[in-house]
């Protein structure tokens, strides 16, 4: 039996920094990490998402499981590719969570003294030693293999499910609306991508005010989240995701996903939709309360909704954190952007859509 002996000494860790005698750094524990695993592999989560996966592949030769499990090892490691896996597999706890039987067994090399991985694998067709439970190609090609609108609707489904039967959903029932840009290198061969225009801090420019000295042209893509999670900030869950072109305005995506949520798992457990000014509210058929974040700073918060016809409490009061409730007690809708492809399409080039009231007049809710 290997006895690895850990000792808390700060000054020896700044000096091996300083000589640059430390390998790599991270901020993920080993022992956190293999704690997590023999949860999710004890209360047969990861059998459940797996069983349900959109498998590209007719013949099973691995699990589905470990690749899932594999998945969440490297964004635990904050890894950006799969060429890292054996690495990761290596300093991780993943190992640790399979065991002797699947993890494999670390061994020492008589000669040289190095430490290697040595895994038992699922098939015999490798002629050489297996150093990881399985290869980081086959992960790569699995990946690439999956189909893109099953993998979102399995994400979508599944996950909801879990949460919901493992009853982690928040009494309070805060959601977080969000979208995001992800950068990726400058090269057409990523389907889908969209080339825009961003400010030194990453803020999408209208066309018409691009300055070529001040701007720079990133291709991207855009995630649409929906996010659970508490006042204590314990957790934050992505109950629901989508990725999109880097154009597509997160509007009726991001509805879409909202209302998916409140079908699947019932109009009680979303209470609190809380969104960016620039996304409008909305009435949904849960009649989810909506929000709309505010500067603190601010002397008196801009009303972005309609009141409520149940008597408004106050919002400092309800929303410590500077979010004013807007109005659900009649609809309001989302604006042309949720309507009118090809202006949600132009709208979305200037960084911002607006939304009127449904009754259009009055003043802009959202800009």
């Amino acid at each position: 039996m290997d006895l690895v002996a850990l000792q808390y000494d700060r000054c020896f860790v700044l000096e091996a920094l300083r000589r640059g005698e430390i390998d790599h750094l991270e901020h993920v524990c080993e022992a956190a990490e293999a704690d997590l695993f023999r949860h999710l592999i004890r209360r047969d989560i990861l059998n459940g998402l797996a069983e349900r996966y959109p498998s590209p592949r007719e013949k099973e030769e691995v699990p589905v499981w470990l690749y899932l499990a594999s998945e969440i090892s490297l964004k635990l490691h904050g890894a950006q590719g799969y060429h890292a896996f054996p690495r990761v597999i290596r300093s991780g706890g993943l190992i640790d969570a399979l065991g002797p039987e699947l993890g494999g067994r670390k061994t020492t090399h008589p000669e040289t003294g190095d430490v290697t991985l040595c895994c038992r694998g699922f098939n015999h067709k490798n002629a050489h030693d297996r150093q990881t439970p399985c290869d980081q190609d086959f992960l790569r090609k699995f990946a690439r293999d999956t189909d893109v609108e099953r993998l979102h609707a399995w994400y979508n489904r599944e996950l909801r499910r879990c949460l919901r039967s493992l009853r982690l959903f928040d009494q309070e029932g805060l959601f977080v609306g969000d979208d995001s840009y992800l950068f990726v290198p400058n090269n057409p061969n990523y389907q889908g991508s969209d080339l825009l225009w961003f400010d030194e801090h990453n803020h999408p420019v209208d066309a018409d005010q691009v300055d070529p000295s001040r701007h720079r042209q990133h291709r991207c893509y855009k995630l649409v989240t929906l996010i659970h999670v508490n006042r204590q900030r314990d957790f934050i869950f992505l109950v629901a995701a989508r990725v999109v072109p880097g154009r597509r305005h997160q509007c009726p995506i991001l509805y879409e996903l909202v209302e998916k949520v409140i079908r699947a798992v019932g109009g009680g457990v979303m209470k609190i939709l809380i969104l960016e000014p620039r996304l409008p509210g909305r009435r949904t058929d849960g009649a989810a309360q909506t929000t709309a974040p505010h500067r603190h700073d601010h002397a008196r918060p801009r009303q972005h909704g309609r009141a409520c016809r149940r008597p408004r409490a106050d919002p400092a009061a309800r929303f410590p954190v500077g979010a004013l409730s807007v109005g659900t007690g009649r609809s309001t809708r989302c604006g042309q952007a949720a309507t009118d492809p090809g202006r949600a399409e132009s709208q979305a080039r200037g960084g911002g859509a607006e939304a009127r009231p449904a009754d259009g007049g009055g003043e802009p809710r959202a800009g």
